[in-house]
Order: structure tokens, then C-alpha cells, then sequence
């Protein structure tokens, strides 16, 4: 697998748009750690700043750092969903930057173009909630990218963070993806966490049958007698899953019947 990705080393250029700054707060839901990206053009004077960070002043340190080697100044501190580790220095982000922060749950953040002053970039937010109801992606057409939060991952599945994350809504989010990098010639997702991922459909797909056979296990095992009941069938069908990474297991299989429940293919004992 290794040789099909990129791994987005500290402030790591990937193509001539997107820069990557990569926090060290590494935990077994965030990988090696939270990923900012600046987006810029090659010959502009200012970025977007994507996601940038958890609550801790260094976090902001390192992207300044960033944008002072390329010159560049902060237009705007944007964030692909309101999760702590992606946009809980959002605010103090924005006022040491002096910059607007962006982003749905604040309702400062809608889809399509994101035109800002100084921006030459064609910017695009395109809504991709599922993991959460509020997050989206931002496309770079011209550079063939997509930063995309935690919607999908090079390195495992992502978690769809019932009741905000909807499993519905994620299934159609990769369907959204899809269609971007079928239509519009995306060839790189620029995740939040772990490495860049560079065969994009192949990584889609992976991400919806992993999601789909998780949710035949869960139907299965209800069908064999076991509760609905999140506890009950984590115990039964994430059973490979690390102890730290159980209460993310109980969200994804509270998704997961809630899906089976409003789809008729369970019925609910209400």
C-alpha cells in the first residue's frame, strides 16, 4: 500500500497548490496527527488555510511559520468540518492571521465558489457530510485535488459520527467524490489525517464496501438474534477492534441501524 500513496512530510508540497503542515498530536483516531493544508496559487501573495488544528498555540505557529517562507499572508482560515482536532484553534487561528474563519456549523461557509481578496485560486466547496453533518471538501480543479477531511483515509475506514453522521449521507458523499474525480479529473485527495491518497477511485470504492459489509455483519448478527443494540453488536462484530477505538465502533454501528431501520431492512422494535 505504501507505494501507492504519498505521505504529506511537514510543510511537504503536493503539486504546486496545496502545502501540507502535519501536527504531532497523533492518537489512534487521528494517525500521526491533524493535517493543515494552505491553498494557494503559485504566484499569489495570499492562501486559505485548511483545518488548522487542535487547540494549541503551536498548532498556529507552524502554519505561520509556513506562509512566511512563501510569503504568503492568511485570506482566510477555513475548516472541512467543526471536529476539535480540525478547527478548535479555529478562532485564535483567525485573529492572529486577522483573517475570516469559515466553516458550515457557524453558517459562515456555503457550497460552491469561495472568493476571497487576493485569492487568485479557484476554490470550490463542495458538501460531503456523512463522518459529520456539516462536512464538506474543497476542490482545486485546477491542481486535480480535493481536501477532504475525514472523509476518507489512505490508511483505514473512517467513522461515521452518529447521530451528527448520518451513514446515508456518507454513502452518498462517496458518491459525490466519485463523481468528482470521474467529471471534473480529480487525482488526489488531501485527507485530515495520514497520507495523501493518489488512486482515488480505487480508495472510494474500498471505502463503501468496507461500509457496506460492516452493515451486512450488523444486520446479520441482528437477524441471528443478537439486540439491536450498539453495545451488544459491537461485542459481536467489531470484535478486532482496538479498546480505544470502541466508542467510535458504538457510533459507527448506532449509524448503521439507523440506516437498516430507515431503509425497511430491519425493523424497529420502537
Amino acid at each position: 500500500m505504501s507505494a501507492r500513496f504519498t505521505p504529506p512530510d511537514n510543510e511537504a508540497m503536493v503539486g504546486p497548490f496545496a502545502q501540507c503542515v502535519r501536527h504531532p498530536n497523533a492518537t489512534p483516531l487521528t494517525y500521526h496527527g491533524t493535517n493543515s493544508w494552505i491553498l494557494a496559487a503559485p504566484n499569489d501573495g495570499a492562501c486559505v488555510v485548511v483545518d488548522p488544528g487542535p487547540d494549541d498555540a503551536a498548532c498556529i505557529g507552524r502554519i505561520a511559520e509556513a506562509c512566511a517562507r512563501r510569503g504568503l499572508t492568511v485570506a482566510a482560515v477555513a475548516v472541512t468540518h467543526d471536529h476539535f482536532d480540525h478547527a478548535e484553534c479555529a478562532e485564535e487561528a483567525g485573529r492572529v492571521f486577522g483573517a475570516p474563519v469559515l466553516g458550515v456549523a457557524s453558517g459562515t461557509l456555503g457550497p460552491g465558489p469561495l472568493e476571497l481578496p487576493g485569492v487568485s485560486l479557484a476554490i470550490e466547496v463542495v458538501p460531503l457530510p456523512g463522518h459529520s453533518s456539516d462536512s464538506v471538501g474543497f476542490l482545486v480543479e485546477e491542481g486535480a485535488l480535493v481536501v477532504t477531511g475525514d472523509v476518507v483515509f489512505a490508511q483505514s475506514p473512517t467513522m461515521v459520527c452518529w447521530p451528527d453522521g448520518r451513514m446515508g449521507d456518507y454513502l452518498a458523499s462517496l458518491d459525490v467524490l466519485g463523481r468528482l474525480v470521474a467529471e471534473r479529473g480529480v487525482e488526489r485527495l488531501l485527507t485530515g489525517h495520514g497520507p495523501v491518497i493518489e488512486n482515488p477511485s480505487e480508495r472510494i470504492e474500498q471505502a463503501r464496501r468496507h461500509r457496506l459489509q460492516r452493515l451486512q455483519q450488523v444486520v446479520s448478527a441482528v437477524r441471528s438474534g443478537i439486540p439491536a443494540d450498539a453495545e451488544a453488536l459491537v461485542e459481536a462484530v467489531y470484535n478486532d477492534v482496538r479498546p480505544e477505538l470502541h466508542d467510535g465502533a458504538v457510533r459507527s454501528v448506532n449509524a448503521q441501524l439507523r440506516f437498516a431501520f430507515d431503509e425497511g431492512i430491519l425493523q424497529e422494535n420502537r
